[in-house]
């Protein structure tokens, strides 16, 4: 809409908000006229409706891809490396499909239309969609918008996959089969710690108490830029575990054996000093599998293995969520509802409701 101000006899200012710069500022077309203040709205009229026509649909406005960009910039430093190469990645995917959107005005049927053009895995589109979502809350939050049109989109269904989990006798094969290889004491500790690949790769020798038997989670590791991370994944990460006699004689044997003066601040599992790359343990734990006639796993199936495993003796959800350093036991459900709804059935209940009484008859 257009605003006339009266700035003298017969002279009026017309101004018409034409958009946002990249900045995000507003932007207006100003124009004097002179007449009538009738002629002056007939003007206004005429002067929006060629301003409209010529401006096209992106010229004098920020699009998606320009904000995309812009927040990219904004937000380094407020992530962690990985992540800002994934929204990056995510980015780029983005701009291809809905970069020449303008960013203001812009609805959520725009957006769908653009979306449907992406092509790939549904987990890897849902992620897209993801990062998209994030980007537009802060755009919210920055009061650059006031209501974000991600909020009627409507992401890929991914199917949700069944966890690989081993059994303890298949557990115990692996482990068995793993001794005698160069990670073997990394794959036992994923698989008796619920640990992170991470976490484990991170540990510093002042995190084992020996007298104790205990093993402390205090950072994590990059294992792709073979670095340590200050801190772990979550506050709720960090935590303390107790370690069987076994794991404890091993890492002591470990910390014997290391050629280079194993210091407390030094790397308990370390190549040259330097964090060890990820696929190393997933070479021997691929190794360790096919020597015990196993299917294939990943390294993280042994910390769904040891979250199944407790469940399955009757830990309780709270005792798995801090053992596991999730944040809250609701996390716990949600990753392991597979665990407890595993053989339940009514027709058990019945048959047991029915020794009951036959146990009662009899007892009388």
């Amino acid at each position: 809409m257009a605003q006339i101000r009266r700035k003298g006899p017969n002279r009026y200012l017309i101004s018409l908000y034409i958009g946002r710069d990249a900045q995000g500022k507003r932007k207006y077309h100003n124009e004097y006229f002179y007449g009538t203040k009738t002629e002056a709205q007939k003007r206004a009229a005429e002067l929006h409706l060629t301003l409209k026509q010529k401006r096209g649909p992106a010229s004098l406005a920020m699009t998606v891809g320009d904000y995309l960009k812009n927040w990219l910039e904004k937000i380094k430093g407020t992530v962690e490396e990985r992540t800002l190469e994934t929204y990056t990645w995510h980015v780029k995917r983005l701009i291809s499909v809905i970069g020449h959107l303008q960013f203001y005005n812009l609805t959520a049927y725009e957006l769908q239309e653009g979306m449907v053009k992406l092509q790939g895995k549904p987990k890897t589109i849902k992620g897209i969609y993801g990062t998209l979502k994030t980007a537009f809350r802060q755009a919210v939050a920055w009061g650059l918008i006031n209501a974000d049109p991600t909020a009627g989109l409507r992401a890929p269904r991914v199917p949700q996959e069944e966890k690989r989990v081993l059994t303890m006798e298949e557990l115990h094969k692996l482990l068995e089969a793993a001794k005698g290889y160069k990670y073997y004491l990394v794959i036992r500790l994923l698989a008796l710690t619920g640990a992170r690949l991470g976490e484990i790769l991170g540990l510093k020798w002042q995190d084992v108490d020996f007298k104790k038997e205990t093993l402390t989670i205090k950072r994590s590791a990059d294992s792709r830029r073979r670095k340590l991370k200050p801190e772990p994944k979550t506050a709720s990460s960090k935590r303390t575990m107790k370690l069987d006699p076994e794991t404890v004689g091993l890492l002591a044997a470990h910390k014997k054996g290391q050629k280079v003066i194993p210091l407390k601040d030094n790397l308990i599992f370390s190549c040259n000093g330097r964090v060890i790359r990820a696929n190393a343990v997933r070479r021997t734990l691929n190794y360790a599998l096919k020597k015990a006639g196993l299917d294939h796993i990943r390294p993280h199936d042994l910390r769904h293995t040891a979250g199944s495993l407790l469940l399955d003796a009757g830990y309780s959800f709270p005792t798995v969520a801090a053992f596991l350093g999730h944040s809250s036991p609701a996390t716990t459900a949600a990753v392991y509802a597979h665990a407890v709804r595993k053989g339940v059935s009514v027709a058990n209940i019945l048959k047991d409701a029915d020794q009951i009484a036959d146990q009662s008859e009899k007892s009388q």
